[in-house]
């Protein structure tokens, strides 16, 4: 048996499979890839369409397997828990509203199994709060920080995930003080419609200019940034020069003001 490290995104996975490579951990790393903050979470059918949906192609980037169910993860870690049992699991988690949701997502889907579940509460780097800000020397060590989630804790922590999954709010983000906020999938619309002007700029500007002035401690994710954009050129409120079929093949503005009709 060894210990396995639990993260919510493959970049974080990658991370701590490169440390694990160096000796710097011991064990295997597992990522659900996933991320938690937003969309629904009641069904995993649902959730996948949901996530392939941020994609121009409508397949995902990170979600386009074939497997229908965002939640088959889950299951294989549940499966995997139950036979091959580890040392130790280890949550990784930041403080931004992924990983806030995601150590309560990880409590839910363990209830029940007879794991020794610890948690590495990775603190903020220059006021980022995330993982992808380390690199795998910066990380590991912090290994040695992990505490323990007895049952009880874990019962709690799961039950403040079912609070979370009936909220009809499918954003949620962490406030300064690392309180989750329930927020509509539009909160970023209107800084999409303040980047754009009457001239063409490219989409990938537009992308990067908003996620360049996101506060810095939630991590927004581009493909949903995406599909805000592209829900704002479907309803008209900023138009496109071409197809999109990816960020990079086209440009955006905001449509021509009308000139009043001349009275006669």
């Amino acid at each position: 048996m060894s210990d396995l490290h639990l993260t919510a995104s493959i970049i974080a996975f990658d991370i701590l499979s490169a440390a694990i490579r160096k000796g710097l951990l011991a064990g295997e790393a597992y990522a659900v890839n996933d991320i938690p903050g937003t969309g629904p979470l009641d069904d995993g059918i649902k959730r996948k369409a949901f996530l392939r949906s941020l994609n121009f192609r409508k397949e995902g980037v990170n979600w386009s397997d074939a497997e229908p169910d965002a939640f088959a993860p889950w299951l294989r870690l549940q499966q995997r828990l139950w036979h091959l049992p580890p040392t130790q699991l280890i949550i990784w988690a930041a403080g931004d509203g992924d990983d806030y949701v995601f150590l309560r997502m990880a409590c839910r889907w363990l209830e029940n199994i007879p794991v020794n579940v610890m948690v590495v509460k990775v603190p903020p780097k220059q006021n980022h709060y995330s993982l992808y800000i380390y690199s795998d020397e910066e990380l590991a060590p912090m290994a040695h920080q992990a505490v323990p989630l007895d049952d009880m804790k874990r019962h709690a922590l799961a039950r403040e995930y079912d609070t979370i999954v009936s909220r009809p709010e499918l954003l949620r983000e962490c406030d300064k003080n690392g309180m989750l906020q329930f927020l509509k999938l539009s909160a970023y619309d209107d800084r999409l419609l303040a980047e754009c002007n009457q001239r063409w700029k490219s989409a990938i500007r537009v992308i990067g200019q908003v996620l360049g002035l996101s506060n810095t401690r939630n991590n927004v994710n581009d493909a949903f940034l995406c599909s805000r954009l592209e829900h704002l050129i479907i309803t008209g409120r900023i138009i496109a020069d071409a197809p999109r079929t990816e960020l990079r093949a086209f440009r955006v503005r905001l449509p021509y003001k009308r000139k009043p009709a001349r009275s006669i």
